[in-house]
């Protein structure tokens, strides 16, 4: 017979992981299912020749008082957590103005990057600087009902509100709505991008974790099976068994599993359209699933180097051409070629020197891509990583002895099922554009009795593993409340 459970989490990302641990703290007892060797999602960590390192770049922002925080206290295992911040990081950036690129060595504070370093790279005069301070003020001193106003508006349109934002700082908007949200100014939602930006203010931007953000995730696995619950990987989940309206477990490629309460991390769409069907679900609430929109990917490649070449922990290349807006990101879609494109990179072991041997490097750069693991353009975007590298720090390359990539079939393949045309392969999940977030973020609790969603579809804000975690707080308390009313009703 089916074992029974109080819950069932598909899926071992952020925020399958923090959903499950929090249930079996507070004395629910979780299964969670994941179809891979080992939980972590799209920040699973992964081993090769003695270096340790993620599937692509990963930066925590907030920096300080992340999600991840306030998940670590509430299952009493705070000393586990051990942050790394961000002290240093090289940016490059190539204005209008000029054909080289200038790079300048950025430092973090307790509140965020020096604005100081930041307009010396981007070229303001004292007048574009005080601009860009008001601007910067305006969004740090944001008040949450300020922020929620700004549900309706895209980044593009609250820059508009100023007369005269300068074109440099503009560029730099621009890339971090890239960068920080894969998503393109004119479309992603100003309210997201702010408070991003306000968390980078406040609280700093750019944490890693001792170990890597693997070892972090897989205290967080361990926290479940120590409080009663269990994980099982390398076990498919197929269909989500339902009975009257009520989900009742799932079924996998091993055996089937009861509960009255079953949580995806697999996504909105897959889950809907694949784990329950649509035949389960009011018309309406079907369309209004598919017309949900897929955030952009982010393709990803690791270099490992013969010598320890890179002596900074963040790497950051953008220009005044290499930030996407739709047009420009419509145009590669297209078959367009850019001259330059947006690199983010880290080089884990600058963090914590146990991530790779000594006398050796591993350096994780990636850049946006579409979301579609049939996309054309991914082999090209190598290329151009490459050809970044060598304009702005000649012989990084020539370090390279192996190179792995991970690219948008690959982040399907191991995270989210490919149920609907150019969609498996996000960054995140779903875009994080105006009509998707904050009032109009989809609702963790489905239409169908049981079946909730959690991960960065539903329950959070912020930037990537923040989102995600904080979705796991935020959906394990609703469905604790949901079991306990469950529990009172019998």
């Amino acid at each position: 017979m089916a074992k029974q459970y109080d819950a069932i989490v598909i899926g071992g990302g952020p925020g399958g992981l923090t959903c499950a641990a929090l249930l079996a703290k507070w004395g629910l007892k979780p299964l969670l299912l994941d179809k891979n060797e080992t939980t972590g999602g799209k920040a699973v960590g992964a081993e090769r020749d003695g270096f340790r390192y993620e599937l692509a770049p990963k930066l925590q922002v907030p920096m300080r008082g992340p999600a991840f925080a306030t998940a670590f206290k509430l299952l009493g295992i705070e000393s586990e957590l051990k942050p790394i911040y961000l002290d240093e990081g090289a940016m490059s950036y190539r204005s209008s103005r000029g054909d080289k690129y200038k790079t300048v060595i950025t430092h973090q504070a307790e509140t965020g990057q020096d604005p100081a370093e930041m307009f010396d790279l981007l070229g303001l005069d004292a007048q574009e600087g005080e601009r860009a301070i008001a601007i910067f003020t305006d969004i740090a001193t944001m008040t949450p009902e300020k922020l929620r106003t700004l549900d309706d508006m895209t980044f593009e349109e609250y820059l508009s509100q100023y007369d005269d934002v300068p074109r440099n700082l503009y560029d730099y908007l621009a890339m971090h709505s890239n960068a920080s949200l894969a998503e393109p100014i004119d479309l992603v939602s100003a309210s997201e991008q702010a408070l991003i930006l306000q968390q980078i203010a406040l609280y700093g931007g750019g944490g890693y974790y001792a170990g890597g953000f693997g070892r972090m995730l897989n205290v967080i696995a361990n926290a479940i099976k120590a409080n009663g619950g269990e994980v099982r990987t390398k076990t498919r989940v197929e269909k989500i068994n339902i009975k009257d309206g009520q989900v009742t477990g799932v079924a996998t490629d091993k055996a089937e599993f009861k509960a009255p309460i079953v949580i995806s991390d697999a996504g909105i769409q897959p889950t809907v359209l694949k784990l329950m069907g649509e035949e389960h679900f009011d018309k309406s609430y079907v369309n209004y699933v598919k017309d949900l929109v897929p955030g952009w990917g982010f393709t990803g490649v690791k270099y490992f180097l013969n010598k320890p070449v890179l002596k900074f922990r963040l790497y950051m290349m953008w220009s005044c051409d290499s930030w996407l807006n739709m047009e420009r990101y419509t145009r590669i879609k297209q078959g367009h070629v850019p001259e330059e494109i947006i690199v983010f990179a880290l080089v884990p072991s600058n963090f914590d020197p146990t991530m790779s041997p000594p006398g050796k490097q591993c350096l994780i750069a990636g850049t946006v891509c579409s979301p579609n693991p049939e996309a054309k353009e991914i082999a090209m975007l190598y290329k151009k990583m490459e050809e970044m590298w060598d304009k702005t720090f000649p012989g990084v390359m020539d370090a390279v002895y192996h190179k792995e990539s991970e690219g948008p079939a690959e982040i399907s393949a191991a995270t989210r099922d490919h149920v609907l045309q150019g969609q498996g392969g996000e960054a995140v999940g779903l875009a994080q554009i105006v009509g998707q977030c904050g009032k109009y973020k989809p609702s963790p609790r489905s239409p169908v009795r049981g079946l909730f969603y959690v991960g960065c579809d539903a329950g959070g804000t912020g930037m990537g593993t923040h989102q995600a975690a904080e979705s796991g707080i935020n959906v394990a308390r609703m469905v604790l409340q949901y079991h306990r009313k469950k529990q009172a009703a019998r």
